[in-house]
């Protein structure tokens, strides 16, 4: 079981790495971490949280090489464009461009946070509902999102 001080380190590492990945190792870690936090969202983001809907609309943007989507993941956002964003910001490498789209109950949410100005929320996948996915194009991206 996590201490305060050390889930306010964990989720202060997430919040400030680019790649949490990087600190975390794996989206799985990152999934049982959050999974064990008590608080719902970092202190700065407490308002936008709380104006959520009970019913969240959540995207996720992804770049698939080979054909290859890759797994669900468990950062989303609650803002298209933000998802659209990751979705192309990669594009030049080669690959195509996809939006996923679901809804989770609020109280499902593991970890919300604005600090990166994404509006990111963090799930466990098999808790969302499955809306929708689709391909996207874009020529030029700008890189401040």
């Amino acid at each position: 079981m996590l201490n305060d001080e050390m889930m306010q380190e964990g989720i202060d590492a997430y919040i400030d790495t680019e790649f949490p990945l990087t600190v975390f190792g794996s989206w799985d870690v990152v999934l049982n971490f959050f999974s064990d936090v008590k608080q719902k969202t970092d202190e700065e983001s407490q308002e936008q949280y709380d104006k959520l809907p009970d019913v969240v609309k959540v995207y996720r943007g992804v770049l698939a090489k080979d054909g290859l989507k890759g797994d669900v993941g468990v950062s989303w956002t609650t803002d298209i464009e933000v998802a659209k964003f990751f979705a192309l910001r990669l594009k030049a490498t080669g690959g195509e461009s996809y939006i996923f789209e679901g809804e989770i109950d609020k109280d499902k949410i593991l970890f919300f946070t604005n600090s990166r100005y994404e509006s990111e929320v963090l799930l466990d996948p098999l808790d969302m509902i499955w809306l929708d996915e689709n391909e996207i194009e874009s020529e030029v991206v700008n890189a401040n999102g």
